[in-house]
């Protein structure tokens, strides 16, 4: 191989020897665009200048292409991960998949280069997408997501250790390794202080009820150590009467043996008559009894 080269496109001289001859061409390199362009030029077969006329032989046709493969190692990209340079996950047991966390990936090999990666996980629980980020040029960045599914992990076999591996046989530094560290935690269980609450209002001969007095409930994550009760007050059930007004708070998060009161309020149209009236508030999460009712009474004599 010769070479006559300036500092924007760079060309090599390649030759080829078959029974009929010797074939002789050019590989260019092209380095002033976003990606490197390769083209094969000056073809002189052993009849002279290549027409369209003359039939170039296979094996011609794979030295060509390898001469392309020969300089691109002339121009070796470079990984660079991150940022982040290791990612953490924190999931609940069983639950599923976790939200994704982004890394960016950069080419900072020589000038004219261009990284082709493939992206591999350690685990089939650890989620990678895209499988392939390429045609990074010198400078440019891509990006990737990775998420984990914790479906089939356990609390007890907690933290789970494995990795991405980023590689491009091109590459100087290839393979490159980002770390993954899984923290799975234990499922939530929700329980409640009581089972239910009853309101009781004397119906006045005229105009609107007095005021009732609210009540309070207790939410506790009874769950083991290190579970997260991520919590939802919500009524259940399609009755037509307004007469439980509010229930705050709606949401929280609850750690292991944490509480939060919840408060009930209760007011009763004046138009609603005497009888005995049941709501249900369903305090719910992802835990071990996925929901837990709460029944709610008012009577009216």
């Amino acid at each position: 191989m010769t070479l006559a080269a300036n500092l924007r496109t760079q060309s090599y001289q390649y030759g080829y020897q078959v029974a009929e001859g010797r074939w002789v061409w050019t590989t260019q390199v092209d380095v002033t665009l976003a990606s490197p362009v390769y083209r094969i030029t000056n073809i002189v077969s052993p009849y002279g200048i290549l027409r369209d006329t003359i039939p170039i032989p296979g094996e011609v046709i794979t030295a060509m292409s390898d001469s392309i493969a020969e300089i691109q190692q002339q121009f070796p990209p470079t990984i660079l991960l991150g940022p982040p340079t290791s990612l953490t996950f924190t999931v609940d047991e069983g639950r599923g998949f976790s939200p994704s966390q982004n890394v960016v990936l950069t080419n900072t090999g020589v000038y004219g280069s261009l990284l082709g990666t493939t992206l591999v996980a350690s685990a089939s629980y650890i989620l990678v997408d895209p499988e392939t980020v390429g045609n990074l040029s010198f400078n440019e960045s891509g990006a990737f997501d990775v998420s984990v599914d914790s479906t089939d992990l356990l609390a007890a076999s907690s933290p789970y250790v494995g990795s991405v591996t980023v590689q491009d046989v091109h590459a100087t530094n290839s393979p490159q390794l980002l770390p993954v560290n899984i923290i799975v935690r234990p499922k939530a269980v929700i329980d409640l202080s009581v089972p239910s609450l009853s309101f009781s209002v004397v119906k006045p001969l005229t105009g609107v009820f007095p005021p009732i007095p609210s009540q309070d409930f207790t939410i506790e994550n009874i769950g083991p150590s290190g579970s997260v009760l991520d919590y939802q007050v919500q009524r259940v059930g399609t009755a037509s009467h307004t007469w439980l007004t509010s229930f705050s708070p709606v949401s929280g998060t609850l750690g292991s043996a944490e509480t939060d009161i919840v408060t009930v309020n209760v007011a009763p149209d004046s138009n609603l008559t005497a009888g005995v009236y049941t709501e249900t508030l369903r305090v719910s999460g992802y835990s071990s009894n996925s929901y837990v009712d709460l029944e709610v009474t008012l009577t009216i004599t």
